[in-house]
């Protein structure tokens, strides 16, 4: 849908006069989340106030070594809903409603969706499973032109730095540490990150671009990089693309919630079982076993479930 209150150049000046007022509520919904998260991380630990460099000295190595402090993992995990709560779902709230004039509700204007949609998109994540840890392990090869060693340097170093919190987060202990990664890393996660990537930012783009296909990869490539886990770029991509295609084809911001969802969440229950020793494999381990064989046909399957999805779009 294309704004036609701008033309020509006087679109993108709009385009990017609402990006800048939503980034600055992403801005300021993260350093509130931050705020919030770091107050419930001193809470947790029970770091000691009395000395303040003591204090910043412990807050600033608990950040770069939690696993040395009991009850780490809550700190964390509390530290990282709030981060998303205020970042993406408070941020995509206060721009609809003070820039736009409309609330949340405004992002499922469609048709109540046919519970089919949510099954057929959630079958199109299963089976493209082994295309994606394709992806995964392809993109993790990939190494920059000559020039460019010390910035593949810091990348490398950084997914590193990220990975080791990542293992960190989705090592549980218990039942109810593994239902709180579900609440915070697939629950909360999926809400907001579609609320502010497909719901507000891909409709800007599309209102003034005009294109949905332009304004579904933007965001998805906005999407994957601010992760800031580059050697996993194009997998989060892909994703991200799909949701998008999920949320322009049926207008109802809950089914690509409800994919996000459910891919976060199947990755986490694999990993909780096998943790459990409820399965042999090793799911991080998945790409370096998948035969090519069954990434030709998840692909192919892949292609055929979306157009399945996209035929139950026209259908309607």
């Amino acid at each position: 849908m294309v704004d036609n209150n701008f033309q020509g150049p006087e679109r993108y000046v709009g385009l990017l006069s609402k990006i800048l007022i939503l980034f600055g509520f992403f801005l300021l919904g993260g350093f509130i989340g931050q705020f919030i998260g770091l107050l419930s991380v001193v809470l947790i630990i029970g770091f000691p106030t009395q000395d303040v460099n003591q204090f910043q000295k412990s807050v600033m190595d608990f950040m770069a070594h939690p696993q040395s402090y009991e009850g780490a993992f809550r700190a964390m995990m509390a530290l990282q809903w709030f981060s998303a709560l205020f970042t993406f779902v408070a941020s995509s709230w206060a721009y609809l409603r003070w820039s736009e004039k409309r609330d949340l509700n405004s992002l499922s204007e469609g048709p109540t969706p046919d519970y089919r949609i949510f099954l057929w998109s959630i079958i199109t994540i299963l089976v493209g499973m082994p295309f994606l840890e394709y992806l995964i392990q392809w993109n993790e090869s990939l190494v920059l032109p000559a020039g460019f060693e010390e910035t593949e340097k810091w990348m490398r170093a950084s997914e590193t730095q990220l990975a080791e919190l990542t293992k960190f987060l989705v090592d549980f202990h218990s039942p109810m540490d593994f239902a709180i990664g579900l609440a915070v890393i697939a629950g909360l996660a999926a809400l907001g990150e579609e609320l502010f990537f497909r719901g507000v930012l891909q409709s800007l783009f599309e209102r003034y671009i005009g294109n949905h296909h332009v304004a579904i990869w933007l965001s998805a490539g906005i999407f994957s990089f601010i992760h800031f886990q580059f050697f996993g770029f194009f997998p989060r991509l892909f994703l991200g693309a799909f949701f998008g295609y999920l949320y322009v084809w049926n207008r109802n911001i809950w089914i690509p919630i409800v994919a996000h969802l459910f891919n976060n969440g199947w990755t986490l229950t694999m990993q909780y079982m096998y943790q459990q020793k409820q399965i042999a494999v090793d799911p991080e381990k998945l790409g370096e076993i998948t035969p090519w064989w069954t990434v030709v046909i998840s692909a192919a399957l892949v292609v055929f479930y979306i157009r399945r999805l996209h035929g139950m779009r026209l259908e309607k």
